[in-house]
Formats: structure tokens, sequence, C-alpha cells
């Protein structure tokens, strides 16, 4: 049995005590790994159409398939890592474990994304012989059609097929077979799961966001601070509000390879968020969403709605943390990695001209690190502590910062409301 280091003993240990507090009114918590977390069109557990409406207490087991035809679907691994399965694919979960889970992709593409990997867990998955160990953070995609291969976006994999073991890094792909070289792909090539998994991305962090600031409130009781002393525990709290579990980091700052971010309770007053639609999922066709073109890749404009627009459709507007580093282009829908660079390197100019903001309205300071030892830099924010531009004037749209609602499209809304240590959250209707 693979070692299990210190740090993912107490991790796990206090994962599996939170579940005997969990509150029976907006959260409810789950240790569980493998837990359903979003689908659309059609999918399946071993043949059995899955229902939205009780993807709460839906969990794949060991030696369940999952499967899908003209439809998607988002798994819950280990906290901070997201499944997800595109059209006409079939993956098992061979061990459904917290700190060394197992899948066999079986037919078509999916996709991992690592936010959170604590030191010492992993993620394998398997197909056609092969194997790809993941234990760091990044984006990783696998094709279980002729040929079966591992590419990675971010990150780094070990792959191994019959006596041959090779590193994959950023960049480059291997195919599955005795050869196992590594070779670079198209960056540039559309990809339908991967600008879904963009969407889910943002999506997720909106509703970890929203969690979060509630456990900061102390809405989440003993949910949260379970354990020895009252020690905070992370997991996946399920949003009534948004209708998905949401990932809670014990501490620090961790950041999606898609440029969103994801704040233990003890620094989501520091992050960095705006105002953005947010997508539960949708349909991606022909460089188009959900039947309408997608919006600016400069997300909205630096993070601002234009005055007097609409929200595409399916969307709804709430408060999105973002990587003060590398930010996300929020809102912009990108098809390839190559369409998400340019997106973020635009918003990363507009962010730098107007400034960032923790909900509150006070400037967002930079973050030395990330995972667990990320730290807000004292005294420090963008610009070197003042809003160059401001946001239009310092005024968020939408009413941000006097602490009126901003709401469209499905209800989400966010709101400044205590000022202090982080002041607003996401509420009331991610549920489209």
């Amino acid at each position: 049995m693979r070692y299990v280091g210190k740090r993912a003993a107490c991790f796990l240990a206090g994962l599996i005590l939170v579940t005997a507090y969990a509150t029976p009114q907006a959260y409810t918590v789950s240790a569980k790994p493998g837990a359903v977390n979003y689908v659309e069109g059609a999918a399946y557990i071993n043949g059995a159409p899955i229902s939205e409406k009780d993807l709460k207490t839906t969990f794949l087991n060991a030696n369940d398939i999952l499967s899908t035809d003209l439809g998607k679907a988002e798994v819950l691994l280990v906290p901070g890592v997201f499944l997800r399965v595109g059209d006409n694919a079939r993956v098992r979960m061979v061990s459904p474990s917290l700190v060394a889970t197992q899948v066999e992709a079986l037919s078509g593409e999916t996709m991992i994304e690592a936010t959170g990997l604590v030191k010492g867990s992993s993620v394998q998955v398997i197909s056609h012989g092969a194997s790809a160990t993941i234990d760091k953070d990044g984006l990783y995609r696998f094709r279980a059609d002729d040929p079966p291969s591992v590419a990675v976006l971010e990150g780094k994999a070990r792959v191994s097929f019959s006596d041959k073991t090779v590193d994959v890094k950023k960049g480059r792909e291997v195919i599955l077979s005795e050869n196992l070289k590594p070779e670079k792909f198209d960056a540039k090539k559309d990809d339908e799961l991967y600008a879904w998994s963009n969407v889910r991305s943002e999506y997720d962090a909106a509703a970890s966001y929203r969690v979060s600031r509630s456990a900061q409130m102390g809405l989440l009781g003993n949910a949260y601070t379970s354990g020895v002393g009252g020690v905070a525990s992370p997991g996946w709290f399920w949003d009534s509000a948004f209708s998905s579990w949401a990932w809670l980091p014990r501490s620090g700052a961790f950041y999606s390879p898609f440029g969103y971010g994801f704040y233990s309770p003890a620094l989501v007053g520091y992050a960095p968020v705006v105002a953005a639609p947010i997508y539960r999922g949708g349909t991606w066709r022909g460089g188009h969403w959900n039947g309408t073109h997608t919006p600016p890749v400069n997300g909205w404009h630096g993070g601002k709605l234009p005055v007097g627009s609409t929200l595409p459709n399916g969307a709804s507007l709430a408060a999105v943390p973002i990587s003060p580093n590398n930010p996300a282009a929020v809102g912009a829908i990108s098809a390839s990695p190559w369409a998400n660079h340019a997106a973020r390197m635009q918003a990363r100019q507009g962010f730098a001209a107007s400034g960032l903001t923790t909900a509150s309205g006070a400037p967002a300071p930079a973050f030395a690190g990330r995972g667990t030892g990320a730290r807000p830099a004292p005294g420090s924010a963008w610009q070197g502590g003042s809003h160059a531009g401001g946001w239009q004037g310092g005024s968020h749209p939408g009413g941000w910062s006097g602490g009126a609602h901003a709401s469209a499209g499905g209800g989400a809304h966010v709101s400044s409301g205590g000022g202090g240590a982080g002041g607003g959250h996401a509420g009331g209707g991610g549920h489209h």
C-alpha cells in the first residue's frame, strides 16, 4: 500500500470527522469521493439515467461506470480535483479513495482539473493497459479512442506502459503505445470539453467563494469547525442556492489552471473578485454558447459589465474570485488552451489598468505563493496599493460597492454588505 504522508492523513481525519456535524439547513457536507456534481444531456451510471434532482446523493462507487451519450458530467474526486467527462464517453471508478483515487478511461474524452491536491495524495487514470499518475496540480486530457493518449495542458504526469515510464510535461502529449514518446500537441485546436471545463471551473469557483464567505461569517456552524479544538475542516459543501457541491479549502488559496481562485475562510476577505455572468454548464457548438455569441474575450472589459448590456442566455451574475497574479478571462469562453491564454493576457492588462478589489471594494493585496502556504503580501496591492483608473471612478457596476444588489438571469446576486473583512457574497440562485 502506498505511504500516506502525515499531512494527507491529518487532512483525511478532519474530512471524515466533519460529516458528523453537517448542518440540516442550506449546507451539508460530504467526505465521500466520487460525487456526481453536474450533468447535462444524457448521462448514466451503470446504464441508469442520472437525474439532476438527485445529484446531492449521487456518488460513484467502486466499479461503477459513468457514461454519456450527447451529454457531459462533472465528478468530484479528492477535494479540489474535478473529473469532467465529454460526449459519448465512458469512465469506470476503480478506487474511490480520498488519497489514492483511481479511475479508468474506457472511451471518449475526459479531463481532470487538479487545483488543490494534498501532498501525499494522487489520482491515477488507467487506459488501454497504461496508467497516468497525477500528483501535481494542473489540467490533464485523456482520449481513450484510437489512438489512446494523455496530454498535459498544465502540470506534469507520470505515464507508464508495459515496462516503460515517462514524465509528460506541460504542452506535451503521449500516445499510449510501446513507443511512449511525449510530443507537442496543437494548442490552437478547438476542444468542446475544454470549453465546457472552462465554464465549469468558473462556476465551481463562484460556488466555493459563496461557501467560504458563509464559513467566514459562521453560517456553516459545526459543519466547518469540527474536530479537536474547532480545527477547520475542508470538504465538499452542498449549496442549495447553487444546486452544487462546493469545494472549501481548509487554509490558503488555490488557483485553477483556468485562472479562478479558491480561497479558505481565513483568506476569502482578501480575495480579488469580480461581478461576472456564470453558467452551470451549457452547450458549446461552432463558437457559440447556448445559442448565443460568447462574451468579449477580455472578460467583460476587465470584469465590468458594459453599461446597458444584458446577460447571455442561461447566465446569472455572481461574485467570481480570480488569481491575483494570473487572472482568468472572467466571462469569456475559450475553446482551446491557446485561446484561453490569449484571453487571459488581455484580461490581465485590463485588471492591471483598473485594479483588483475585494468584495468590500478595498484594493486586493498581492499574494505570496499559492496553496496552503499562500498569504497576502503586507501592504501590497495592484498598482502599488492604488487603483489606476478605479472601477469606473471607484464604483462597481450594479451597485456593488454601495450595498445594493446586482442581479440578472436567474437570480444570483452579489452584495458588499459588511465591508471590513470581505463584505460580499454571491447567493440566491445559481440554479438555472
